[in-house]
């Protein structure tokens, strides 16, 4: 949803009287939260509220007093250009893929090349649909907001553990909720814990959510000098991005923090195995992309590797260690002196 925040800004900047509302799932309203662009922020709860016959005909009823105009539908599923159909909005844009043509009245074609479906930057594809309805794209620099309650809470959560008093931090993010294919092994994350908390002369703290404790305490336990476990806290997404936000440079495999920490303008470290970098490539100024690029195998996007995990197992602690060194010497130091 951070890749889709140009897009969002765009379609203010360009509408800037007309009535726009944001419809999402409840998880991801506190990553959006606090941004200017929208009047209203639905929330559509398939697994909660809205589950069900009764439930989608609840939701429904909320979008169509609203008498929409104009629907973008970002997600690519079928379920989303139903919900948009169902509506009643006169104008539903979206793109042309999972059999949903005769739902939308812009059906965008998808990028392809030869035929096939081809990557792009997911910034650009979003741009796309706000060209669609005459919007012209503007900064693809994405963006977030942070209140100044969660402000205040990250400020006294590094003051409980001391952290980032006379010295740069670096937060690591070892866990992905795509799947176990995205992750690097905690022993070679304990390795970079201990090199820079011996030789670079900064606060190391690791993060995670409520299914990545258990590998943060790995970590934790496999490290000779010991990083701030911040996991151990369930820091919600609203703080979360607080946290990063103060932090200096962030190491992490190709999940949502990632996003974040580009938002904020943040250096970062990307271990990136599975994925497809064409999607993310995009905003990469402060980034380096640790990427085996020689393997027939990937990018896969499979969940979890049937083979022997190349794509991850041969990115090393030390490629780790000289690129964050080097964002740490081109950014962070600089920015010191």
């Amino acid at each position: 949803m951070v890749m889709a925040t140009p897009a969002l800004r765009c379609l203010r900047l360009n509408f800037p009287k007309a009535q726009i509302d944001l419809t999402l799932i409840p998880y991801v309203r506190k990553i959006l939260e606090g941004a200017p662009w929208f009047d209203a922020i639905i929330e559509y709860s398939p697994k909660g509220e809205h589950k069900g016959i009764v439930g989608h005909r609840r939701y429904l009823r909320g979008l169509r007093k609203n008498e929409y105009d104009l629907i973008l539908v970002f997600p690519n599923s079928f379920i989303s250009a139903l919900l948009a159909y169902l509506s009643g909005a006169k104008l539903r844009v979206g793109y042309n893929r999972e059999g949903r043509r005769i739902l939308l009245t812009n059906a965008l074609p998808r990028p392809a090349e030869s035929g096939r479906f081809a990557p792009q930057p997911m910034v650009d594809y979003y741009l796309k649909l706000c060209e669609e309805v005459g919007a012209t794209a503007g900064s693809k620099k994405t963006e977030l907001f942070v209140d100044h309650a969660s402000e205040k809470r990250a400020e006294e959560l590094f003051a409980k553990y001391e952290i980032g008093r006379r010295r740069p931090v670096i937060a690591i993010n070892p866990g992905a909720a795509y799947g176990s294919s995205k992750l690097w092994a905690p022993e070679n994350f304990s390795e970079v814990c201990d090199t820079l908390l011996e030789h670079a002369d900064c606060d190391v703290v690791l993060l995670g959510g409520p299914n990545e404790q258990n590998t943060v305490c790995e970590i934790v336990h496999a490290a000779r000098v010991k990083p701030t476990n911040l996991a151990e806290e369930n820091v919600p997404l609203d703080l979360l991005k607080s946290v990063i936000k103060r932090c200096d440079l962030l190491i992490t495999v190709d999940s949502g923090p990632r996003h974040i920490a580009v938002a904020f303008d943040k250096p970062v470290v990307v271990l990136m195995g599975p994925t497809d970098p064409r999607y993310t490539n995009c905003n990469l100024e402060k980034s380096a992309i640790l990427r085996v690029s020689d393997l027939d195998c990937a990018p896969c996007h499979i969940k979890k590797c049937p083979t022997d995990h190349e794509c991850m197992t041969r990115i090393t602690p030390d490629m780790v260690i000289r690129a964050a060194s080097e964002l740490l010497r081109k950014y962070v130091r600089a920015s010191q002196l």
